[in-house]
């Protein structure tokens, strides 16, 4: 079970890293600009951050819950990694129009590509499916799946009236042809 442990672990460190060098390297939307003293600041909170990680995580105390059979942690393991790189995907695939959730850009630009393609909100889906494997490999993490599938639902419906606002002749066709959340279902 450890290898499952050590994946959905390198799975966050690695969305977390990959998140602060792109905003640190300034691919980021809206068209706002941050001194090089924010920049070197928020450098700075990540790194004490992973260092505070990897120094105490493994004193936390966890209760065991060996009473789920290998194959359910491998196939978090396996749903937290495909989440990353679904939310990756589309962190590259938004490029100048990413930013915070709900943020309203200078001048944005409707992305229905990639992975666009199939659902509205790709980095949502794919810190979902993060959330979700790590409560597969760490049941207690559950309580804040269910705390960010309840967010995510919330500033999805946010996000697409804002764009509906933003794009009223595309993005009402966009919406009939993608799915909200989830590929081919919802």
């Amino acid at each position: 079970m450890a290898i499952y442990n050590e994946v959905i672990g390198a799975s966050w460190i690695a969305l977390i890293g990959l998140w602060t060098a792109l905003s640190i390297a300034g691919v980021r939307g809206g068209g706002r600009r941050y001194s090089p003293g924010r920049r070197l600041l928020r450098l700075a909170f990540v790194v004490v951050v992973v260092v505070l990680v990897i120094r105490y995580g493994d004193s936390v105390s966890m209760p065991s819950f060996e009473r789920w059979p290998a194959s359910v942690a491998a196939a978090g393991a396996v749903l937290c990694v495909l989440g990353l790189a679904f939310a990756t995907w589309a962190r590259f695939a938004l490029g100048r129009n990413w930013g915070v959730p709900m943020a309203l850009h200078d001048n944005p630009e409707l992305v229905t590509s990639g992975p666009y393609t199939y659902v509205r909100h790709p980095i949502y889906t794919g810190l979902l499916a993060m959330w979700i494997g790590t409560s597969l490999v760490f049941p207690l993490a559950a309580g804040a799946a269910v705390l960010f599938i309840a967010y995510c639902v919330f500033s999805a419906r946010r996000e697409e009236r804002d764009m509906e606002r933003r794009f009223p002749d595309a993005y009402p066709a966009y919406k009939t042809r993608s799915k909200m959340l989830v590929p081919f279902l919802l």
